[in-house]
């Protein structure tokens, strides 16, 4: 009886070591205030660590450019496809203010030129020409990009346009964006240019892409792996971004905290915040 109970209780104890080590990191943290209104924090199996107003509609700016490249990934047959940037696409997006990439009217890009000027330098540009080269017109990519996101089932995500320009009716939520960057990281193609700092381009004039989100701050290194920034008045600053601590990864996603593109970047402080909370 007595040898019995002992092995109950040993059984009893085993499992109870077990289940603490392996529900540890799915505990809910706790972070100090953040500038973000909606942050969202999850480990890489899609558990959810903290969370600010996740599940509100917000504007996603150029966290857009995610969706962008993950279609244009899985649309292209081979990423060495040439195409010609249009002067009415320069002109398009110049009028609108948008960011760019630095390609010129009548370079010849590759697919996946276009695709580290899409990712890393938030290029509208990059996203326009993509557009038109893939699917003919950027109104017939949306519906792709719309498309997939039904597919995800990002429930409370519309977009009117590639690279996350305002529109009122061009909406996400932070839950909506992790389902979105979860299913992207899948794809070896997206995570490699997504983790990456540089990529210098294949037309005949080179040119440099960087990485706008390592740009903007220099103490990332082995914290920060890869990321997406955002910005619009309407969105604030954005960023979706993929981290590792102690051999493990985690995606943190935030939206509307405070300031410009050109200011200190808050969204990035607290992506390093939510990092030390780890």
């Amino acid at each position: 009886m007595n040898k019995w109970i002992m092995f109950c209780c040993t059984v009893i104890l085993v499992f109870v070591i077990y289940y603490t080590n392996n529900t540890q990191e799915f505990t809910q943290l706790e972070l100090p205030p953040l500038h973000s209104k909606n942050a969202l924090l999850l480990n890489a199996q899609g558990e959810i660590l903290y969370e600010k107003n996740a599940d509100v509609i917000i504007y996603p700016a150029s966290l857009t450019k995610i969706m962008t490249a993950i279609v244009a990934i899985e649309m292209s047959e081979n990423l060495q496809t040439q195409t010609i940037v249009k002067p009415q696409t320069i002109a398009k997006y110049t009028a609108q203010n948008a960011s760019m990439a630095g390609f010129h009217a009548g370079d010849f890009a590759t697919i996946e030129d276009l695709l580290y000027g899409t990712l890393l330098a938030s290029g509208a540009d990059a996203t326009g020409t993509l557009a038109e080269a893939i699917a003919s017109s950027e109104d017939e990519f949306v519906t792709y990009m719309n498309n997939k996101a039904q597919e995800l089932g990002m429930n409370a995500t519309h977009f009117v346009n590639t690279s996350g320009l305002h529109d009122e009716a061009h909406v996400s939520s932070l839950q909506d964006i992790s389902k979105l960057l979860l299913y992207a990281l899948e794809n070896p193609t997206f995570y490699q240019i997504f983790t990456s700092k540089t990529y210098t381009t294949h037309v005949p004039t080179e040119l440099l892409i960087t990485n706008s989100l390592f740009t903007k701050v220099q103490n990332v290194d082995g914290t920060i792996l890869g990321g997406k920034t955002g910005y619009t008045p309407e969105a604030g600053l954005c960023l979706a971004s993929l981290m590792e601590k102690g051999g493990r990864k985690f995606l943190f996603i935030t939206t509307n905290a405070p300031g410009y593109a050109w200011t200190p970047p808050p969204h990035i402080e607290d992506a390093l915040t939510a990092y030390d909370a780890l």
